[in-house]
This record gives C-alpha cells, sequence and structure tokens, in this order.
C-alpha cells in the first residue's frame, strides 16, 4: 500500500469519488441466501485530468484496505457535479448510453465521472479503449459504472455503495476552491 500511495503521490493523483463496489454471493446462512461484499473503490485524477486511475481495495471504505489494485488506468478524466439538475453536454457520449444517462437522471443519478480507458499491449504501448462513466446519485450515495461499447450501448460494469466526493473531487466538480476543507483527497483505503 504505501509503495502504491507513493507513486500516485508522484504522478500528482488526487482522490476524486470513492465509495464500495457491491458484490452479491450466496450465503445460506442469511435470510434470503444472499450476502453483500463490499470493497473499497476510488477514481482518482492528477491536476489537468491526463491520468487517472479506478482503484479497488480488498475491504470496505469503512476500514482499511490491506491492499490496493488498479482496476482501470483512465485519461481524459472530467468530473461533473452530479447534485446539479442537468447532464453536461460533455458527459454524454452519443448512442443509447445518453438515453440511459437521460432516464438515470430523472431519478436523480447523473454523471460524476466520464473518462477513457487506457490498455496496455504486451508490447507496452498503450491505446484507447471503451469510455466509461460513473453515475451518482448524491443523497442516496449510490451509483455505477458503465461503458460506452462501440455501437453506443451501455455495458453496466460495476455497482457503488456510500458514494461521495472527496474535497478534491467537489472543487474539480464545481470549479472551485474549498479553502475551509482540507483538500489532499483521501488515500487509498481510507475514508
Amino acid at each position: 500500500m504505501a509503495e502504491m500511495n507513493a507513486a500516485l503521490k508522484a504522478e500528482g493523483q488526487r482522490t476524486m469519488i470513492i465509495g464500495d463496489r457491491l458484490s452479491l454471493r450466496n450465503d445460506a446462512q442469511r435470510d434470503g441466501g444472499l450476502a453483500v461484499d463490499e470493497y473499497a473503490n476510488a477514481v482518482t485524477s492528477n491536476a489537468d485530468g491526463s491520468v487517472g486511475y479506478q482503484l479497488e481495495g480488498d475491504r470496505s471504505r469503512s476500514q482499511t484496505s490491506t491492499s490496493m489494485c488498479v482496476a482501470a488506468k483512465l485519461t481524459n478524466v472530467r468530473i461533473f457535479d452530479a447534485a446539479r439538475s442537468e447532464i453536461p453536454q460533455q458527459a454524454l457520449l452519443g448512442g443509447r448510453i445518453d438515453d440511459m444517462l437521460r432516464a438515470d437522471a430523472k431519478v436523480g443519478a447523473r454523471p460524476m465521472v466520464v473518462a477513457d480507458t487506457v490498455h496496455r499491449a504486451k508490447d507496452g504501448t498503450e491505446r484507447i479503449g471503451l469510455p466509461m462513466v460513473l453515475t451518482g446519485n448524491v443523497p442516496a450515495r449510490v451509483g455505477a459504472i458503465y461503458a460506452r461499447k462501440a455501437d453506443g450501448e451501455p455495458l453496466l460494469l460495476v455497482r457503488l455503495g456510500t458514494l461521495d466526493y472527496t474535497p478534491a473531487g467537489l472543487e474539480r466538480a464545481r470549479g472551485t476552491a474549498l479553502a475551509s476543507l482540507d483538500v489532499r483527497g483521501i488515500a487509498p483505503g481510507g475514508n
């Protein structure tokens, strides 16, 4: 963890969004036979949004993760204020995913992050992959991550709970400095 935190700091990464990935599993000991596992999930970005990461821990964000992995490398990271009533034009990607975003907005879930995924080939070269959108219902603290497939269809990747902006994320989303708050961000694995 210390190594990853040092590498992220060296790249100028700050945590923008943090929550828990929700995963269902069979559990015969529980009523209904299901349990929900939670794993810390965060989106980071450098100052200009040219590089960011989707990170995942091995425990819920309410606990300190003992390990953190890069779930996705990102570029063109844009942070939006999901508390606003409209969807910014820059968050629309074209195709049926836009229809889904508009429908979700009617029930309070709007884009928090839009970015392009980055994939590394065996020879070390990188290429841009599918665009992704992290949507969130700010008052309910729930959200999801979707990819936009080549045909414009949305692909659900992850459901999220206990979802929040960090102070740095709010600052970026609103385009303002939050002088009264500590804006160093939240280290991966922390609250």
